[in-house]
């Protein structure tokens, strides 16, 4: 097993342009052709798709002369490949694993998973809790360790992950927070799992006779744009704390 921080010394030696995917035989446990990277606006990507394995993560660093003319222009540089992450095959009940039990408690996602209204495994290979897509065709994993990047995507989850029964979606960034909201009857906590609200999503909001976006205060600016952009969206609340992290009444206190 490697650290965040080993892999990082090992990813910067790989040349790599700006745009540029490769598939390669992996550094750090020797798969062949079981490794990518992307290069990508300045943002460094690497996965390998090897079980055993725990190579994968992102690495931030300066864009250079092309990924900053691009950015400047507004056209910044896309990802070349978009290849999706596959499910694990390899999972136990999160009943087996006391850490994946404590971390749903502590995020009030337990009563999410024991209600049926969210899929919820553990991944042994990786110390992940998953939390899978509406359709199961995809799934997004939290690290119970220190392990970067903290969050990690499997399959297809452009749709996003919706939690709870009702008419009223509140839109959130992660799944946790969308599981927690999910305990306020008639509301239907639904993770964008970020804060972009594409075409996509759209189509699966527009069931709902309300939508609320809730963003913390440090992504103030961005809730105003997505609110002004999108008249989908009914209402916008901004907060200091996730809503994984709170009561059903301070969740309703803000909402309401």
């Amino acid at each position: 097993m490697f650290s965040y921080k080993e892999q990082v010394s090992v990813i910067q030696k790989i040349r790599l342009a700006e745009g540029e995917h490769k598939t390669l035989t992996c550094p750090f446990c020797g798969g062949r052709n079981k490794f990518t990277l992307d290069r990508f606006d300045g943002v460094l990507v690497w996965n390998c798709f090897r079980a055993s394995c725990n190579a994968k993560g992102s690495l931030r660093g300066k864009r250079d002369i092309t990924a900053l003319r691009n950015y400047v222009s507004g056209t910044p540089t896309q990802r070349s490949v978009k290849k999706l992450n596959p499910l694990p095959a390899m999972t136990v009940s999160v009943r087996k694993h006391e850490p994946a039990v404590k971390y749903l408690t502590d995020v009030n996602s337990l009563d999410a998973y024991e209600s049926g209204l969210i899929k919820v495994r553990y991944l042994p290979t990786e110390n992940r809790v998953l939390f899978y897509t509406n359709d199961g065709t995809g799934a997004v994993g939290r690290a119970l360790d220190g392990r970067l990047p903290k969050w990690w995507k499997y399959g297809d989850t452009t749709k996003g992950i919706a939690v709870g029964s009702g008419e009223h979606a509140v839109l959130v960034e992660d799944v946790a927070s969308a599981a927690s909201v999910s305990r306020v009857s008639g509301l239907v906590g639904y993770a964008l799992l970020g804060t972009n609200l594409t075409a996509e999503l759209k189509c699966h909001l527009t069931k709902y006779k309300k939508i609320t976006l809730v963003l913390d205060n440090d992504a103030s600016s961005k809730a105003v744009y997505l609110g002004s952009k999108h008249s989908i969206i009914t209402n916008v609340r901004l907060t200091t704390e996730d809503l994984k992290w709170l009561t059903t009444n301070q969740i309703t206190s803000v909402i309401c």
